[in-house]
């Protein structure tokens, strides 16, 4: 096939003036014999326009996609879902035409594109790179082992040489292929367990020559790529067949390694904003994830379900009690560091917390740790969970980022915060000495008459955390009243605003308490609906809303607590929906739904202007969709309008049936 007319019509595909008419050029010639080998020379021609051997990759990628897999062997299948699939890749056959085949890429292109892949890959740099790893990848999944049984020797090979560029792109391929079985049951997992027999030892292999003898960030690179292949492996299922516990404690004492490795100088040198994303500090983000996940899937036996075969109980026993404690060393290496402001990484803090969260569970760890825990929760947790200069800057100046920073689901995931408030929980919870130790740690902060306003953010962060454990135990019942008046009450008054909003966060989790003074109980919900209807910060009027959201239920608020928010509710619907309009948050709606369906009969003169300002939202959101923006604005929108939608829902089915 002609290469010159393909590549003009590759490069038109980025005209928007003309790419409607190269698409459909590109759609008569695709189905013809040689195409791919024409793509591949195309991506491969360094001598060819940048455009349009990245748009060859492209649309390669989607072409294999489209085209690898042959639905004509499905039709017989009584699968549902393939049936659907089939059915989508039918729509453009002819109807009444039942005997016409869908086309399907020819064998002679097949057979060359398993044959070069992996080269063409070695051969090429992102951009078009990733482009062709997702092609491999679907190659691997329609094909592998039947099909393309040469796959794991094409690999064998480059992980074999000395040349590093064929080894870490040979790696990006074979990571699309454990991906592939990643999720599936043990006895699916045959294939990828007879690879690993043979593929592992050669891996623990060149990453230990690596570790030893190369701190380039290519090397870094290609480690942090086999731990990740590890990691892929062994999360879920842990074949004792492919990986006996002599072995896989080499893996993880490879692990600790790479966690405890003084990195290269030039790192230290960096600023500390482009630190994280180096590839040596992924090295240890990776090391770290195999040796929570190794613990708290299969290393410790309380975790394990009934039934398991002996080998499983026994490498739970062996981490346990011989492989943990070394591991809760490191951490507490790792913080001691941190503690004395050596640079660590957020995200390597937050998953050795994360490690130590999962310690406290077992009482073998916990002995190994519990002397620890105070210099910990003092000196690490405490300073974590203070609010810091940049928060302060984002809380003032860009109220609306600050309010979605601190609902973000996934920041649970990253964040050396979230990992501080979970382990703090944990640690309350398990372990009831820990919860009196902080307990007394607060109060010294508290009544220290120099503490400042950041100082006093950590501790009614801290006692939010508690709140739900210390409101179940007896020994602090008789206390608690007492220490909301004193320390929260001033606070929701307090002229410093992000106190204001810790103050409402803080309350949250003592909405069950029941107060023996009557009038406490009403000045707790008169300060947060003065927080939510007259404060002019965003956060706080955020948080007054959701810690009200828990104060407010049929069974506890009661008649008292019903009359002192009727008179101010048709003013915090406003508020609220205000609110929404602002953030666009999920969260901040489920409140006006709990409102609508506790107060439907005192809304009802306010019902139709709710409606009204609700659908003028979502209108917005819905514009806003279709504007060009970010994918994950997008998403968050897509969020946004489903919860508008709900809202209006239980508007409708509370009052529309109301003649009034």
């Amino acid at each position: 096939m002609d290469l010159a007319p393909v590549v003009e019509t590759l490069k038109a595909t980025l005209s928007p003036q003309l790419r409607q008419q190269a698409e459909e050029k590109l759609s008569q010639i695709c189905k013809s014999n040689g195409f791919i080998p024409c793509l591949v020379q195309i991506i491969l021609n360094g001598q060819c326009d940048m455009g349009a051997r990245q748009a060859g990759a492209i649309y390669l990628k989607n072409h294999i996609n489209t085209y690898w897999s042959d639905y004509n062997e499905l039709k017989g299948t009584t699968n549902s879902d393939v049936m659907t699939l089939v059915n989508a890749a039918n729509v453009s056959k002819p109807a009444g035409d039942s005997s016409q085949k869908l086309f399907v890429v020819s064998d002679p292109d097949k057979d060359y594109l398993r044959n070069v892949i992996i080269d063409v890959v070695i051969r090429t740099k992102d951009p078009l790179r990733c482009q062709l790893i997702t092609t491999a990848g679907t190659m691997i999944k329609t094909d592998f082992p039947s099909k393309w049984p040469q796959f794991i020797n094409q690999i064998h090979t480059c992980l074999s040489t000395d040349n590093i560029d064929a080894c870490e792109s040979a790696l990006l391929i074979f990571y699309t292929l454990v991906q592939h079985y990643e999720y599936k049951k043990t006895e699916d997992r045959g294939p990828i367990d007879e690879v690993m027999l043979v593929v592992l030892p050669l891996l623990h292999q060149r990453f230990m020559q690596l570790f030893t003898h190369n701190d380039s960030d290519q090397s870094a690179l290609i480690q942090k790529q086999i731990l990740k292949i590890f990691h892929a492996y062994t999360q879920l299922h842990l074949s004792f067949r492919v990986l006996p516990t002599q072995t896989m404690s080499t893996w993880l004492e490879t692990c600790c390694a790479m966690v405890e490795r003084r990195l290269p100088e030039r790192i230290n040198a960096l600023d500390e904003d482009d630190r994280p994303e180096q590839p040596w500090w992924k090295c240890k983000k990776w090391a770290f994830h195999i040796l929570i996940r190794t613990f708290e899937r299969h290393g410790a036996p309380a975790n394990l379900p009934k039934g398991q075969p002996p080998e499983r109980i026994e490498f739970a026993n062996f981490y346990l009690k011989a492989f943990s404690g070394k591991v809760i060393t490191l951490v507490f290496g790792i913080l001691e560091a941190y503690r004395q402001k050596i640079y660590v990484s957020p995200r390597i803090v937050q998953l050795s917390l994360n490690y130590l969260r999962e310690s406290v569970r077992h009482a073998f760890s916990w002995k190994i740790m519990q002397n620890n825990v105070v210099i910990l929760i003092q000196d690490i947790i405490y300073p974590l969970l203070c609010i810091n200069d940049d928060d302060i800057e984002l809380f003032n100046d860009e109220p609306v980022e600050f309010v979605r920073a601190r609902l973000d689901i996934l920041d649970e995931y990253v964040s050396p915060v979230s990992a501080a408030e979970l382990f703090l929980s944990e640690a309350v919870a398990k372990r009831k000495d820990v919860l009196m130790k902080t307990v007394s740690f607060l109060g010294t902060i508290i009544h220290n008459d120099t503490i400042l306003p950041k100082q006093k953010d950590g501790v009614l962060h801290m006692l939010g955390v508690i709140g739900n454990v210390l409101i179940k135990k007896k020994a602090f019942t008789n206390q608690l009243e007492n220490m909301i008046v004193q320390y929260l009450f001033p606070e929701l008054q307090s002229p410093t605003a992000f106190l204001r909003a810790r103050a409402c966060y803080a309350l949250r989790n003592f909405s069950k308490l029941e107060y023996t003074i009557s009038d406490n109980s009403v000045r707790c919900l008169t300060y947060l609906i003065n927080c939510l209807c007259n404060d002019t910060s965003l956060p706080v009027k955020v948080e007054a809303a959701m810690a009200l959201n828990l104060f407010m239920s049929d069974s506890d608020t009661g008649e008292k607590g019903k009359a002192i928010i009727i008179p101010h509710l048709q003013l915090i619907v406003m508020r609220i929906i205000e609110i929404i309009r602002q953030t666009e948050i999920d969260d901040v709606m489920i409140v006006l739904q709990k409102i609508v369906g506790l107060f439907d009969q005192e809304l009802q003169p306010i019902a139709v202007q709710m409606t009204r300002q609700l659908v003028d939202f979502f209108k917005h959101v819905v514009c806003s969709e279709n504007a060009p923006t970010d994918e994950s604005k997008a998403e968050e929108r897509t969020v946004a309008a489903m919860g508008v939608l709900n809202t209006l829902d239980t508007i409708v089915s509370c009052m529309g049936e109301k003649p009034e």
